[in-house]
């Protein structure tokens, strides 16, 4: 499967870049979009995970689940804690694709902030039996 979205990512270069060398295209993309575009495939690249949703699509507690990595269960979980917003249609939750940036986003700034922490509490002269704890 990498493969394949490898195949397909050097295709759509190639297809962007064929684009923006037509003259009679030239002004059909600003600067600016042909950037946006070259970044998108940049990141599609690089990262394994990436994932592109229109800003205001509405998905699922499934399809979030999927996104971020989790359960279903632990998403639903976020929402009743208050950690994730999402809009009640009926009885089915909905997030924005947003909010999930947004959760992303804050999860990781944790995630560093965590790991930050820790390093800061072990310095050389901390024994080792002091570095890992066990229950």
């Amino acid at each position: 499967m990498a493969t394949t979205s490898m195949t397909v990512q050097k295709q759509l270069r190639e297809d962007l870049n064929a684009f923006l060398a037509d003259p009679a295209r030239q002004n059909a993309l600003s600067q600016e979009d042909a950037d946006a575009f070259r970044e998108l495939l940049s990141v599609l690249q690089t990262s394994r995970r990436a994932v592109i949703f229109p800003s205001d699509k509405s998905l699922t507690t499934g399809e979030a689940a999927a996104a971020l990595g989790v359960s279903r269960m632990t998403v639903v979980r976020l929402i009743d804690r208050g950690a994730l917003r999402a809009s009640t249609e009926g009885t089915h939750r909905r997030i924005t694709a947003l909010e999930l940036q947004r959760y992303r986003e804050d999860r990781e700034a944790r995630q560093l902030a965590a790991l930050h922490t820790l390093g800061e509490d072990i310095t050389d002269d901390t024994p080792p039996d002091r570095v890992i704890k066990t229950r």
